[in-house]
């Protein structure tokens, strides 16, 4: 299953650079009312930034769910690494200027040598939003996968109330919502035709769900070996949880 993902992306990507004409006169289209909105240029950069925070928060809730959910965001955080490093070798590859070279001009335009396809910010956005959404989704089976059971009937009945999303439903929701914001921005900015943003979410997507699915159990199992040390356990689960499968004792 994990080959098939990296099989898609090898088709996929590749695939749309014969989309590069219409992508460019979108890119037009879109630069001409946006490349000079003031701060717009911030917009990817926060976007990455919170991901990663919401990685950070994602593994530190895994620790209450038991060692697969923990090898979850330990193997997807390495995938989202190795997402940023296909991309590029991929620019390095391909070589293609930016818009922001040739068609247009804007004030933070990337160096000369600074490839476009695909793009990075795009990459790691959707990298991290992935590693995200996929050890929210292990920890919540892990702990039931359901509201009452995750944080009890009073405050899942105020969730309800208020008609708001309760955590772990946000934790899938709002990763993927910032990694498109970061997608667009970096389109709307004018460093990045639309192409190349589709390119980097697929690299980001297909890349760190392999990695999951591939070594997410040996991970797993790495990760028993070394809780046999309790200063280490510590580390890796919360207090009360043991085992695979997040077994509370006491």
């Amino acid at each position: 299953m994990a080959l098939l993902w990296l099989l898609a992306a090898a088709v996929i990507v590749p695939s749309l650079l014969l989309l590069r004409g219409p992508s460019t006169d979108l890119y037009l289209a879109v630069t001409a009312r946006t490349a000079d909105l003031p701060g717009v240029e911030l917009i990817a950069e926060v976007g990455v930034v919170v991901l990663a925070l919401l990685w950070v928060l994602a593994a530190w809730q895994a620790r209450g769910a038991g060692l697969v959910a923990v090898a979850t965001a330990v193997v997807g955080g390495a995938g989202a690494v190795l997402a940023y490093a296909t991309s590029e070798v991929a620019k390095t590859i391909v070589q293609q200027p930016r818009g922001c070279w040739e068609l247009i001009e804007i004030a933070h335009c990337p160096v000369a040598g600074d490839w476009s396809f695909p793009s990075n910010h795009t990459t790691i956005a959707f990298a991290l939003g992935t590693a995200v959404v996929l050890t929210a989704l292990a920890t919540g089976r892990a702990r039931g996968g359901v509201v009452d059971s995750l944080f009890g009937t009073t405050t899942a009945l105020r969730f309800r109330r208020a008609r708001r999303l309760p955590p772990h439903r946000a934790m899938v929701v709002a990763p993927v919502v910032l990694a498109v914001v970061t997608g667009a921005a970096r389109v709307v900015q004018g460093v990045h035709y639309p192409h190349d943003v589709v390119a980097g979410a697929t690299v980001g997507v297909c890349v760190v769900v392999a990695v999951v699915l591939a070594l997410r159990g040996p991970a797993a199992a790495g990760l028993g070996v070394l809780c046999r040390n309790e200063a280490v356990c510590r580390l890796v689960l919360a207090p009360g949880v043991r085992g695979e499968g997040g077994v509370r004792r006491g």
